[in-house]
């Protein structure tokens, strides 16, 4: 008797053992193409959200503007002009359910919601302003 509950618990063990060694697989959702994206797009309008007050810029005005231009083989190349410095970026995007993520080289994936009407894309994200990150929908326009 003590044999065969030797056994049992053996195979028990070895059982919870080789189930606790499986590698965990967590899924990224799938990036997709959105067509609609594709092209070169203008930075229009930034409308800042202080609380419940929201403000709506230019560009010109926020002293920060973007354009950015998505390619069909989900790379981009984004050139931001503030009032210090001009920066272009370039890395890989996708769509997801209405979530844009972007990968800039060497940085870590970001995902924002997004809409598009006609030939404008408006993106929920942040925007520096004053030393912060403050939430902001920018609306881009298509060239």
């Amino acid at each position: 008797m003590k044999k065969i509950d030797f056994i049992y618990i053996s195979v028990i063990l070895f059982a919870v053992l080789i189930s606790s060694c499986s590698e965990d697989k967590t899924t990224e959702p799938k990036l997709i193409l959105d067509p609609a994206l594709v092209g070169t797009w203008d930075l229009t309008k930034i409308i800042a959200k202080f609380g419940t007050t929201d403000i709506e810029l230019t560009p010109e005005q926020a002293g920060y503007n973007v354009t950015a231009n998505f390619k069909d083989d989900l790379t981009f190349e984004s050139t931001t002009v503030t009032s210090d410095s001009t920066t272009i970026d370039t890395g890989t995007w996708g769509t997801n359910d209405g979530t844009l993520t972007i990968t800039i080289d060497g940085e870590e994936p970001e995902s924002s919601p997004y809409t598009i009407d006609g030939n404008v894309v408006t993106i929920e994200s942040t925007v520096p302003y004053q030393g912060v990150e403050i939430d902001a929908n920018l609306e881009f326009t298509k060239q």
